[in-house]
């Protein structure tokens, strides 16, 4: 009776999962400390499976592979002469209530030469179109041009048409891309220009490049990448959260429009593309480390089990073997992601 007993208390203390409870938790915790130290985070965790099995890298432009600051290069009206500053006084009260990188760039030109700008009633915000609203009694309207000959953004105020031409402070570091091409296939969706963003595609050796592309447009493209690819999806603008929310894991930074955060997987808050490949490393050691933890606890039982259950193994020894199994997996956690 006490051998079995004693055979009894052995296997139960064998077959207590001890190990296989800690193999996940426990990397997700220590996957959790490390992105918050290198700038990110990630809002689930279930993200973390499918990068193993992505292969493709879609980029939105603007904001992202530049930097979205744009300055205003010239005001010209109707017959090309250069306005004065109170047209850009409409111009950036109208765009005050937008989150477009491009408003905000405009918002930035208005403040440094000290411009008061009027309340905006009415405001429509189109994405990936433009805005319009009523400013002081004048209905103003803000698109972008279809002719890259004349301008980047269209102006109307009331039935007056003016041309704004911007220019795009480009600072991506090309060998973050190149090091990512390594690994995956980079494509660029975009709501600019085609001319623009092939531009773009042309400087980082990007083959895959889509321009005009409006909100639906880049929703539609994903979903048909999905049909045979893992995609993911780096976006940070209005226009970019229908495709960020479509795409197997998508990313978006601090700066980024609320909607865009609210729907993005994992939120870059220090610093830009420039961890990327942290983010990519960092994900890939947290699944290897979770599989080699399994191992350790499913081999462990596998081996020990038949032990017990043919009465070689008493129950004292049979706690130190889960003690071990428990630590070996701790220790493996522990190592550097």
């Amino acid at each position: 009776f006490s051998e079995t007993i004693s055979s009894t208390i052995a296997i139960l203390v064998v077959a207590c999962p001890c190990a296989l409870g800690l193999a996940t938790p426990i990397v997700l915790f220590r996957t959790a400390s490390v992105s918050n130290r290198n700038g990110f985070i990630f809002k689930n965790f279930d993200y973390l499976q499918r990068f193993k099995n992505l292969d493709t890298i879609v980029f939105d432009k603007t904001g992202t592979l530049t930097s979205g600051i744009f300055k205003i290069e010239s005001i010209s009206d109707s017959k090309g002469k250069i306005v004065d500053d109170e047209v850009l006084r409409v111009l950036a009260s109208v765009e005050q209530k937008s989150n477009h990188p491009i408003a905000k760039s405009i918002l930035l030109e208005s403040e440094i030469k000290n411009l008061s700008l009027f309340p905006v009633d009415n405001f429509i915000e189109t994405p990936g179109i433009g805005v319009s609203g009523v400013v002081e009694n004048k209905k103003v309207s803000v698109f972008r041009s279809k002719d890259d000959l004349k301008g980047d953004l269209e102006l109307i105020i009331d039935n007056e048409e003016f041309k704004v031409k911007l220019v795009e402070d480009k600072t991506v570091n090309k060998d973050i891309i190149k090091d990512l091409s390594k690994d995956y296939e980079i494509e660029i969706l975009s709501g600019d220009k085609t001319e623009k963003v092939q531009e773009i595609g042309n400087d980082l050796n990007i083959k895959n490049v889509l321009g005009n592309q409006s909100p639906e447009d880049k929703l539609k493209y994903i979903q048909e990448k999905q049909m045979d690819k893992t995609v993911g999806f780096i976006g940070d603008g209005i226009n970019d959260s229908p495709a960020l929310k479509q795409a197997n894991v998508s990313l978006s930074f601090s700066q980024s429009t609320q909607i865009a955060q609210s729907v993005s997987d994992i939120i870059i808050f220090k610093g830009g593309l420039e961890i990327l490949n942290k983010i990519f490393n960092i994900s890939k050691n947290s699944n290897k480390r979770i599989i080699q933890n399994l191992f350790f606890a499913f081999i462990y039982n596998i081996i020990m089990i038949p032990i017990a259950v043919s009465g070689s193994i008493v129950p004292s020894m049979a706690a130190l073997a889960m003690a071990l199994s428990s630590l070996s997996v701790v220790l493996n956690s522990s190592r550097k992601l």
